[in-house]
């Protein structure tokens, strides 16, 4: 990752990066991709059940996606820049 990039994004918390990486970017567009493909390999007689159980659960991943893409990107940071955090 860019270090210039990542300093822009570490100054707008850790919070808001899990949230937006990890819940929205992975986790909800993972849920919408997997229940569609899911829809197409296999159909179900209740269309909104997998949506809904993926809506739940992959976002919850997100959150530790989100957590550990923060701490490899901050680790990476503190190698480049000699910063202990």
């Amino acid at each position: 990752m860019n270090m210039d990039k990542w300093v822009k994004i570490r100054e707008k918390g850790k919070q808001r990066f899990v949230i937006v990486n990890g819940v929205l970017g992975w986790g909800v567009t993972t849920a919408i991709l997997w229940s569609v493909l899911m829809e197409l390999i296999e159909p179900s007689e209740n269309i909104w059940v997998r949506p809904i159980i993926a809506l739940i659960i992959f976002p919850i991943a997100g959150v530790v996606f989100g957590h550990l893409m923060w701490d490899k990107s901050e680790k990476a940071y503190e190698k480049e820049t000699g910063k202990a955090l």
